[in-house]
């Protein structure tokens, strides 16, 4: 193992803005965004932003820890890309609520992490139809590695029982969300139209699903979305579930450094993946899409696998709109 030399008082500019521009690049619900970073000397603050929260489809704020978590992932890969060792401590301060993370950038350095970050610019959430391949078990292995890495694991539902689980706690998922008129309302304020930094343009939704089984998820909120054209989607759809073996925030920012480090990986792999998380978001649901006495029980993402053809990115923040200035 390669200590980390300082070969500067702090990070420069040009570091900064490598570990800002990944950063922002990481999924979030919606692509809302939800961070704010303060650079502090060889620390890095993560702050939430609570402007950027949702409410009524996120109550308990799993999936904004879980998007805090990958944002974290993503700065520490273009931290270590650019020879700088980090390490994370996850905050909890009654003084300081929206702080939750703090990166400490004077750990040691290992190759582990560097590898991936070509691919943070790379990666797409493709709600495309996939093809009909197989992701093969080495892959599916190096994928699982990489979660147990960041203290989770990945449970792939290709037994009848755990696909038949998550296609009914989706059904009753999507039909919570639509009877729920706070969730549509910020549908509405996120999905939908022309995006310039940040949500969800209609050109990102993929066609609708014809069959109407559960392999994307459907974020249409408006008439026009609504009326997109139909596709045939892959028969046999790959899906995993990431799990922790605890809840609450700290372990949602644990799980967020998994999920993100599974996208970049299968990236790198050459494939695609999606994000089926509606199910996640209802906690009565949740429990329904793996097992319940399994020593992995607390499901924080599931995460559909497969190969498909390139999309566009979807908009990001300016780095400055992101970056805390004393």
């Amino acid at each position: 193992m390669q200590e980390t030399m300082r070969p500067r008082a702090e990070p420069t500019d040009a570091d900064r803005d490598a570990m800002l521009r990944a950063a922002v690049a990481a999924p979030s619900m919606h692509n809302t965004q939800p961070w704010r970073f303060r650079f502090a000397g060889w620390e890095v603050e993560v702050y939430r932003d609570r402007e950027r929260e949702l409410p009524a489809e996120d109550p308990s704020r799993r999936m904004l820890y879980v998007s805090l978590g990958a944002a974290i992932f993503n700065l520490r890969v273009a931290a270590a890309a650019r020879g700088i060792g980090s390490q994370v401590r996850h905050l909890m301060d009654q003084r300081r609520p929206d702080l939750v993370a703090v990166v400490e950038l004077d750990a040691p350095l290992t190759g582990a992490m560097a590898g991936l970050a070509p691919y943070i610019l790379q990666r797409r959430t493709n709600r495309e139809p996939f093809s009909d391949e197989r992701v093969p078990d080495q892959v599916r292995a190096e994928l699982g590695l990489r979660a147990r890495i960041e203290g989770a694991v990945l449970q792939w539902l290709d037994r009848p029982p755990g696909q038949w689980w998550l296609q009914m706690a989706t059904n009753e998922a999507m039909d919570a969300d639509d009877e729920d008129r706070g969730r549509t309302a910020e549908r509405r304020r996120w999905v939908g139209g022309d995006r310039a930094d940040d949500g969800v343009p209609s050109s990102a939704l993929g066609p609708r699903i014809a069959g109407g089984n559960p392999v994307v998820r459907d974020l249409a909120a408006t008439e026009a979305d609504e009326a997109r054209p139909v596709a045939n989607f892959e028969r046999a759809p790959q899906f995993a579930v990431l799990a922790t073996r605890y809840d609450g925030p700290i372990e949602w920012l644990r799980a967020g450094q998994a999920l993100e480090g599974v996208l970049l990986e299968a990236t790198a792999q050459g494939i695609s993946t999606s994000l089926l998380n509606q199910v996640i978001e209802h906690e009565g649901l949740r429990w329904q899409i793996n097992d319940p006495l399994g020593p992995w029980q607390r499901p924080q993402a599931v995460i559909r696998f497969g190969y498909g053809l390139p999309v566009p990115p979807t908009p990001r923040r300016p780095i400055a709109d992101v970056l805390i200035r004393d």
